[in-house]
């Protein structure tokens, strides 16, 4: 990874901080690894597991020089952290995180951010009901999707820089706009979070009448109510910065809940196993993360123009589509005009690619990979 980063900080030495320390730092050749945390317990440990080469509670000495730089904070506490660091950052360096939320992040950080340096929010699906450095993992991050949120304002070597070194920790990465990636994860992510915070509570109270109550919770139980297990801070904070694409899930839900009551209370049997059979067949047809066929791969070759926006409109047509991008090249033909390269899973994918950016006006190639590679 020398290529594409030299030295990389991380600010927030957590379950995600440190998870992307140890994969970092399992590549071949890989950067510098700075951590960055308020208490020297913390440091300390990062070191010890091998998450970090060094280590430092001054947000300037740790940022100075990197030229990548992860937020692994509390969304609320980013924007004020970027005003912090600004006077130390190396010119060109790139700065990413971890939030779950990304409308407000990035408007934010965007609004400060001189345009010399550049912000691309980022979001890992994955995660533990453990937190703290100890719950560190190097493998966190394989086959998980990570959100990545260009917006106009992307800089295209600088999205190529950052992918580069998500998909070599083994990240399906895909791109998404921020406001549809709120609404996105306020469904299959924080509206869950809650449910099961909701169920447990529900549990407890039961158990001051019936004290073995939480004593029977078998399996389904568990599994369903893992995640409220969560740093409640942390998603407190989700909460308030998500908070009207989380009202309206909740919303939706309530409507959903509400029929089934409906159906109980009316002793309907056809409605209550229609109903029951949708979510059943849906639950069924969630994809499998499978481990890619490199036989299978295919590129796209899009011919662009150079302006301002079109890397994020590419990735985030695609990304809309649930397609991830395995590699990206950028070949500059001119000034004016050039070839964005994109490798995808496999012909399907590359397919349904090539149809929507087509739609946007895009002319595309789809060619095998693989082939191409054996000849």
């Amino acid at each position: 990874m020398k290529a594409v980063f030299e030295k990389v900080a991380i600010v927030g030495l957590g379950l995600m901080g440190g998870s992307l320390g140890l994969a970092i730092k399992a590549l071949k050749g890989p950067p510098k690894v700075v951590g960055i945390a308020r208490r020297s317990g913390v440091i300390a440990e990062a070191l010890k597991m091998g998450a970090i080469d060094a280590g430092t509670t001054d947000v300037a000495e740790g940022v100075k020089g990197a030229d990548l730089i992860f937020l692994a904070l509390p969304v609320g506490a980013m924007a004020e952290k970027v005003k912090e660091m600004i006077p130390h950052l190396k010119e060109g360096a790139i700065i990413t995180d971890v939030g779950s939320t990304k409308e407000s992040v990035t408007q934010s950080i965007q609004e400060i951010l001189p345009k010399s340096y550049h912000f691309i929010g980022g979001h890992p699906m994955c995660g533990s009901e453990k937190d703290g450095i100890s719950a560190a993992s190097e493998s966190l991050f394989k086959n998980a999707y990570y959100i990545l949120t260009p917006t106009k304002e992307t800089s295209a070597p600088a999205f190529k820089r950052l992918h580069s070194l998500l998909t070599a920790i083994s990240a399906k990465v895909i791109a998404i706009e921020p406001k549809k990636h709120d609404h996105l994860v306020a469904a299959i992510s924080h509206l869950p979070h809650l449910l099961s915070a909701a169920l447990v509570n529900l549990a407890k109270k039961g158990e001051e009448k019936e004290e073995s109550l939480l004593l029977l919770a078998a399996g389904g139980f568990r599994d369903t109510t893992r995640i409220a297990a969560g740093n409640p801070d942390m998603w407190v904070d989700i909460c308030l910065e998500n908070d009207k694409a989380i009202l309206s899930q909740i919303e939706g839900f309530e409507r959903e809940l509400g029929k089934f009551a409906s159906a109980i209370r009316a002793k309907d049997k056809e409605a209550l196993r229609k109903a029951l059979h949708e979510a059943q067949v849906a639950r069924k047809n969630l994809p499998i993360v499978t481990l890619k066929d490199i036989r299978a791969l295919k590129e796209l070759t899009i011919s662009v123009t150079d302006r301002p926006g079109a890397i994020s409109d590419i990735t985030v047509s695609i990304g809309n589509i649930g397609i991830n991008i395995e590699d990206i090249t950028l070949v500059h033909l001119s000034e004016e005009s050039g070839l964005v390269k994109l490798v995808v899973a496999d012909e399907d994918s590359a397919k349904r690619a090539a149809k929507v950016l087509k739609k946007k006006g895009y002319v595309v190639q789809i060619s095998g990979l693989y082939e191409r590679e054996e000849r």
